[in-house]
């Protein structure tokens, strides 16, 4: 075979996943119109009682936490009824001075969390923190989160089903149009919240995001409470509580916060949420295949949740031996068959794509079109690339640390830190 024939050849072998998946991506558009409908547990019901609700902030040297913080203690929540928990981990001393001058000046209604090490990271700062909660009801929130006064209200109601265990908010942006990075990161959330979550809802796949969602404390203590060595803690969480047979729950207000603005802010972001989510699955193969209490549609569906990065290494290996085919062989720009071959195999191509301008159209932010394709054809690719070594550390090294360093833990940067005064 010519060097042309090969190319061409791996071209052909792994368009067949790349279309596979497109097919998967149009296919929960679809199932989005059907299924994406207004619900009894989407309005706001009037609470006939308050249960007691132990509201948990993590935060490891971010001052932004003030505003989070703030806002927790806004909530038209019973003041009786809610306690608000900072779990700092922070090695910044004046971040610890302004976490605790909350604590000091609620006594009672505050409480301050410093452990020494940080073992286990956030999840090990969520297990530490679990003898001293008090709620039934444990709402959780990382350190950029701005959630609304009506927050605990609206996340409390879907509890009163004894066998809701978890309760999600969706995820907003205050930062989206800081650049194309943000705006990107913002995009490929947006696809999650606005058109997965409606249908994990109503195939119950709903997963717990980490933050800006609420949790029953009995049901963590149930299936074990936080696994400290998780890079996805909440989707190792989700998990084991739908094996369980507990049902989660969407709701569709919006919980404002920020996303990464500086490449590097982004692509760590995503390369731990890659590994964590396919050692996620791999960990718990055997409750999702045959050991909990899940029917097939949700373990196809936890199935495309954990592993969907799994295509990375097909598109990248696509991309390289099509545009190699292409220059080693006679290329004809302006031929009529091969712009119309091209075309077609976009279109094949082309599921996520249109699952994303569905999702503007839904958000109302179709004008961010233009900018969403300069992002897929550009930033994606590099996406990609990162994504293929979080699938092979995942798969073949899951024992050493994700970034080489001590820690696979890295924040994301917030911005929110610069505006926030330290004295």
């Amino acid at each position: 075979m010519t060097p042309q024939e090969i190319s061409l050849a791996i071209y052909n072998l792994t368009l067949l996943p790349v279309v596979f998946f497109s097919i998967l991506f149009l296919l929960m558009a679809i199932l989005n119109i059907f299924m994406d409908r207004p619900e009894k547990n989407q309005r706001t019901k009037v609470l006939k009682n308050f249960p007691f609700v132990t509201v948990q902030l993590p935060v490891y040297n971010d001052p932004v936490a003030v505003k989070c913080i703030e806002n927790c203690l806004q909530f038209d929540y019973p003041k009786n009824r809610y306690e608000v928990i900072i779990l700092d981990d922070s090695t910044d001393q004046k971040t610890q001075k302004l976490m605790r001058r909350y604590a000091r000046n609620n006594p009672g209604f505050v409480k301050y969390i410093h452990r020494e090490n940080r073992t286990g990271y956030k999840p090990g700062a969520l297990q530490a923190a679990m003898p001293y909660v008090k709620g039934e009801i444990i709402a959780i929130f990382d350190s950029d989160f701005l959630p609304a006064k009506d927050f605990l209200k609206k996340i409390v109601a879907p509890f009163e089903d004894p066998k809701v265990a978890v309760v999600q908010s969706r995820q907003g942006f205050i930062n989206k149009d800081v650049n194309l990075i943000s705006r990107f990161a913002a995009y490929l959330l947006l696809v999650h919240h606005v058109m997965l979550m409606p249908v994990y809802n109503k195939l119950n796949t709903v997963f717990f995001c980490g933050t800006a969602g609420a949790i029953r404390k009995k049901v963590i203590d149930e299936v074990g409470g936080w696994k400290i060595n998780s890079l996805t803690e909440d989707t190792d969480l989700s998990i084991r509580i739908l094996s369980k047979g507990y049902k989660n729950v969407y709701l569709k207000f919006e919980t404002p916060s920020e996303v990464p603005v500086t490449l590097e802010g982004f692509i760590v972001q995503q390369l731990r949420w890659t590994f964590g989510n396919i050692r996620a699955f791999i960990d718990n193969i055997k409750r999702i295949a045959y050991q909990g209490q899940l029917r097939i549609t949700q373990k196809a569906a936890i199935t495309f949740m954990t592993m969907g990065n799994i295509i990375a290494p097909a598109v990248i290996l696509m991309t390289l031996a099509g545009l190699t085919g292409w220059f080693l062989g006679e290329p004809q720009l302006f031929s009529f068959t091969q712009l119309t071959e091209l075309i077609i195999k976009f279109a094949y191509t082309a599921g996520f794509l249109v699952l994303a301008t569905t999702t503007l159209i839904k958000h109302r932010s179709i004008a961010d079109l233009p900018k969403l394709v300069v992002a897929a054809f550009s930033i994606s690719i590099v996406l990609a690339f990162a994504n293929c070594i979080a699938i092979f550390r995942a798969i073949f090294m899951k024992d050493k640390p994700l970034f080489g360093q001590k820690t696979s833990w890295p924040c994301t940067p917030k911005q929110g830190n610069d505006g926030i005064s330290l004295r």
